[in-house]
Parts: C-alpha cells; structure tokens; sequence
C-alpha cells in the first residue's frame, strides 16, 4: 500500500536572503535552491495557511516547467516517499547553489546551534528527572549559554519566541539545520540520485514504511557487496524500524460500499446506465453488456425478500472491502503490523521490507458457505497483507495463488488448470463475508437449482442458484450463484474447456436483494 499523494504549497517564510554559491557547473534550467533562511510549506498559497514543513536555506526544489518572465510563483515537486507538488514564490529561489546555514559560516553567530530531534525535552537542571519546560521540534534554533560536551547536557537559551533557558542532551544538536526533506528523497524529481539521501536518519525524523523499505535494501546491498564477509542474521536498527511501525493506527478514508440493488440491476431506471454484474473485462468482443443483459434475463427469479436476519447495511460487509473500510462500517481502527513480527512468522529478522498487515482492531464474525451446505462462524480479526507498499520493488505477483478471492474452486477445476490443488476430500468454500452478528444456532436452511444457459447469449453453459436462510424463519438471507463456461484464461487466452469460473453473492439487507460481491476464477496474475 503506498502512501498519499502530498500536494502543498510552498511559501517563504522570513529571513534574510542568502547569497548564492558558486558553481561551474550550469545546473539544470528547473533547478533551484531555496535561497531564504526558512521556506514554510503551506497547504494553501496564503501567508495565512497552516504550515506544514519549514525548509531550510540550500534545499533544492525542481520546477515543473521553466517560469514565465517576471512570475509571482514557480511550480515545484519532489519525488520519493515525502513527494509534493505545489508552488514557492519566485523571488526566494536562486538558480544557483545556495549553501545551507551553518554555525560561524556566513554571519551565522558560531554558537548557534539547531534541534535534530522531534520533541527535545528542554528541563530546568542538567540531568533525566529535571522538570521539562518545553518540548522542542526539529530546527528549533538555540544558542548555547556554556560549554559544548559530546554527551550530557547542554546549557541553551530559545533564540525565537520566550527568552527560555534550561538545558538539553547535546547529542541532539548540531551546527546546521536539518533538511528532513531531503534526508527522505533518493531521487530528485528530474530522475538525478540525491546525494544527501539518508534513510535511517530521515525514518527517525518521521517514520514511515517507505523508509524503512529504502533502508532495508540499503543493508541487502551492503551485505551483498561485502559477501562472505558480511554480518549474518537480524539487522538491528530494521528490527527496531519495525517494532516502531508496527501496532500503529493508520489513517485512512475508504468509505463503506454501496451494494446495488438487484431489482434495479433487473430493472434499470432511466439515466442508470448498463447494469454491471463484474464482467467488464472478460469479454473479448470488449463489450460485456449485451452477455450480462441476456445473464440477467435468463437467471429465474429471487424468492421474494422481506426483513429477517440483517436488517440494516452496518451488520454485513462484503469480503473485497478494504479493513479501513470495514473500521468505517463497524468502528474500530486501522492497525498497521509487520508480518515478520506476528507469533509463528517464518520471516523473522528477515533483512527485507517485508509485508505489512493492516488488522482491524476489534474482531468480527467471519461467515463461511461451503459446498457441503453448512455454514461455518468465526470470531476473527479482518486483516489483509500487502507487499505492494514496498515502493523499492515490483512485487505485483508475488505469492499469487491461482483459483477464486474469496473462496475455492473444486479439486478438478484447479488440476485442469495447472493449480495447485488442495488434499482430496476437502470442502470447497463457496464464498465468504463478514458480519458482527453471530449466527443463530441451528443448521441453516438451503436450496439448491441448477440452470441450463445458453453460450451465445450468455457466455455460460450452464448455473447454479443455492439460497441461504442462516435463521430458519422461512426468509432466505444470502443468494449464491455459480455459472460455468469458457473462462478468461490468462495471456495465452481462453482455455479450450468449460470451468465454473464466475461467482456472485446476494445479502437480504432490510428485506432487500443486495448485490455483495462478484468473484471470479484467476487463470493467472498477468505479470
């Protein structure tokens, strides 16, 4: 899972402008340095908007496109995993190197010195149990009040705001500023590498998952490099990047989904466009709406429904929906985890990025329908686990497993197609989904119908209808569906032979037929 896009404004805080530094060297038309002793990005072009960075003297940006003559603002943008797009004021930028402040360089007072930590603890007396009177953040810029030590504390005096004076660690100041920003950016946005990327030290500022990621295969270089000599087992500063991400609550905006109705799939309204059952994609005359017509069409007719076990959509969710997602539906939080560090893990301290599971906090019921025709609930914790978030890899098949999302193909259909079959003898899963209802006790009630379809029309041979009433009042609450023909196959193109390929499943919601989710057989992970 990769981060958000960032897309800010950038505007120039006050300060003195620096004089630029002499280069040979013609740098880039759509270079520029920053060129004011602080650059304050802005989520909007105010000098009223809120801050969201303050970028120190000598930090390049990379214009989008060259600026017109006498342009207020310059488009900028960076890449990496802090990537923005946004504008600065002309005026504070210099064509031309600009050498960062350092203290006793450039009328810089030498006893001026800066915060390289977040949250610096700023106590009354010189030792750990001294009473804090301010928490500083990165950049806070100080002046020291006795003499430096390589460790222990620091006398300093605040340079902006009160005139506070107390004493902090040492090792957490240094003569410069520290540009965060481009600590975090292993290439500039012209595709130049960043010599002053340094992931380890950008992770401490602000971790994140991308960073750690970068730093990982830093050590996997390193260690490839120095071969038989290298150090084996567990790094130590990626195991503690991971303890430090893991167990964190994420935030992120994934609305709930809206289940179509199945009348009005049956029944379009004017202005509602070609009902969708999922087949976009699959049909190689690149038009699926005429096949999932004559589908619609030929499917007999759902029991009528009325109000029986869920009746509102906050009870049920569908198997696809993202665990932020199911957090907005039921409550609860997204927690981020380190798959190497979960209890049972093959990959512990395993020098690589690794996969990230995204866990909701609080359990719910998982709900299995199996061929057999019972039901199984579970108490479980949705979660899902990624690698795709690793921005240093493709990892777009990896441990890609053939057959159907949110269920099982049979026996026969997996060895016909060259997949991996689980032991004879085990139940198929039809499909699953999730609930924060138990169920009654008690065997659910099943039908079962099997359909005769035409492939000219339809695409499929032939189908299967099973119904699902989980509380035996008579009202079924889930509609299966199987249908069997040509499958898609995967580069190579169809198979010569007929599979049940194509799944859907039905929720009575409220006396409503709901359309949950669509699932389909993968011949292959198109890679």
């Amino acid at each position: 899972m990769r981060g958000p896009r960032l897309t800010v404004l950038l505007l120039a805080g006050a300060g003195a402008l620096a004089a630029p530094q002499a280069q040979a060297a013609t740098p880039p038309p759509t270079v520029r340095w920053v060129q004011a002793t602080s650059l304050m990005l802005r989520a909007e072009p105010s000098a009223q908007a809120r801050i969201l960075e303050r970028l120190p003297q000598g930090h390049r940006v990379d214009l989008s496109r060259p600026p017109a003559a006498g342009a207020e603002w310059c488009e900028v943008q960076g890449a990496g995993p802090l990537r923005y797009t946004g504008y600065v004021a002309c005026r504070y930028l210099s064509e031309q190197p600009v050498a960062p402040l350092k203290a006793g360089e450039g009328g810089v007072p030498p006893d001026r010195r800066w915060v390289t930590g977040s949250r610096l603890q700023l106590r009354a007396e010189p030792r750990p149990d001294a009473p804090v009177l301010a928490s500083l953040a990165l950049n806070t810029a100080v002046r020291l009040t006795g003499p430096e030590a390589a460790a222990g504390y620091c006398a300093v005096q605040l340079i902006d705001g009160p005139a506070l004076s107390g004493y902090t660690a040492c090792r957490y100041l240094e003569r410069s500023p520290v540009n965060a920003l481009s600590l975090a950016m292993p290439v500039h946005a012209d595709g130049s590498s960043n010599p002053d990327f340094n992931p380890a030290r950008a992770f401490w500022i602000a971790p994140s998952w991308e960073l750690m990621a970068y730093y990982a295969r830093g050590v996997e270089q390193q260690r490839a490099q120095l071969g038989e000599k290298a150090p084996r087992g567990p790094d130590e500063q990626l195991e503690r990047m991971k303890a430090r991400l893991s167990g964190e609550v994420v935030s992120v905006d994934d609305p709930p989904r809206v289940w179509p109705e199945w009348a009005r799939l049956l029944k379009p309204l004017p202005g509602d466009g070609a009902p969708s059952l999922g087949l976009e994609g699959y049909d190689r005359d690149g038009d699926a709406a005429p096949r999932t017509l004559a589908l619609l069409k030929a499917l007999p007719a759902l029991p009528e429904a009325a109000p029986s076990w869920w009746t509102r959509e906050d009870q049920l969710a569908a198997p696809g929906e993202s665990i932020a997602a199911l957090a907005a539906r039921f409550g609860g939080q997204v927690v981020a985890l380190h798959e190497s560090l979960q209890p049972g893990s093959p990959n512990r301290g395993e020098v690589a990025p690794g996969a990230r599971i995204d866990r909701l906090s609080q359990p719910l019921r998982r709900i299995s329908l199996l061929a057999d025709q019972t039901v199984r609930d579970e108490r479980a914790a949705p979660q899902r686990t990624y690698r795709d978030w690793d921005p240093t890899s493709d990892v777009n098949c990896d441990g890609w497993v053939g057959g159907f999302s949110y269920g099982t193909a049979d026996r026969a259909t997996l060895l016909r197609n060259g997949i991996e079959a689980p032991p004879a003898g085990r139940v198929p899963l039809l499909f699953q989904l999730w609930s924060n209802r138990p169920l009654p006790a008690g065997p659910a009630r099943w039908t079962r119908q099997v359909l005769k379809l035409d492939r000219g029309q339809t695409g499929f041979v032939s189908g299967e209808w099973r119904t699902v009433d989980l509380d035996n009042d008579g009202i079924p609450d889930l509609a299966w569906l199987q249908a069997t023909g040509r499958g898609p196959g995967h580069l190579d193109g169809p198979p010569p032979h007929d599979d049940p390929w194509y799944r859907l499943l039905l929720a009575n919601v409220a006396g409503r037929w709901r359309l949950l989710e669509v699932d389909t057989f993968g011949y292959g992970c198109g890679c």
